[in-house]
């Protein structure tokens, strides 16, 4: 959940309207976890998830900014958008994923321009394992592919 969750704001700027809000080219995200709520979990396992930040890459092809939020689903058929919005440089949306374990709901609500953006996410998943996860995402172009 953790991965789609940070992933979860550079897909949705990728092409997401006509024109393309986001350029294509080499991104580089950085993703925080800020909170974890393990209802029953082991002790110390969601102190450790929280605060330490990771750093991913990724290069986002002119296709793929054509494809923009319709990629997430594509990729996994099992989730699919109940809330977007991408307006004014403000993003927010909704994705709910079903999983054997249970539901994942996934929001996120941020700040765009075309070389960088910003959002706070909030996954809950339920089922016998449920779960909470708050990030901090920022992302920045870095360069072409």
């Amino acid at each position: 959940m953790t991965r789609l969750l940070a992933c979860l704001p550079l897909a949705l700027l990728i092409g997401a309207a006509p024109g393309s809000h986001m350029q294509p080219g080499k991104w580089e995200t950085r993703i925080e976890i800020i909170d974890v709520k393990m209802p029953g979990g082991p002790p110390g396992v969601a102190a450790a998830m929280k605060g330490k930040p990771k750093i991913v890459t990724a290069c986002v092809t002119p296709e793929q900014a054509a494809q923009g939020p319709r990629a997430v689903t594509k990729a996994d058929p099992g989730c699919k958008f109940t809330r977007y919005s991408m307006t004014n440089g403000r993003i927010s949306s909704q994705l709910v994923c079903s999983r054997p374990r249970g539901t994942v709901t996934m929001t996120s609500e941020g700040s765009y321009t075309p070389t960088s953006y910003t959002a706070v996410g909030r996954g809950v998943m339920s089922g016998k394992a449920p779960m909470t996860i708050t990030t901090r995402t920022s992302g920045r172009r870095i360069g072409p592919c």
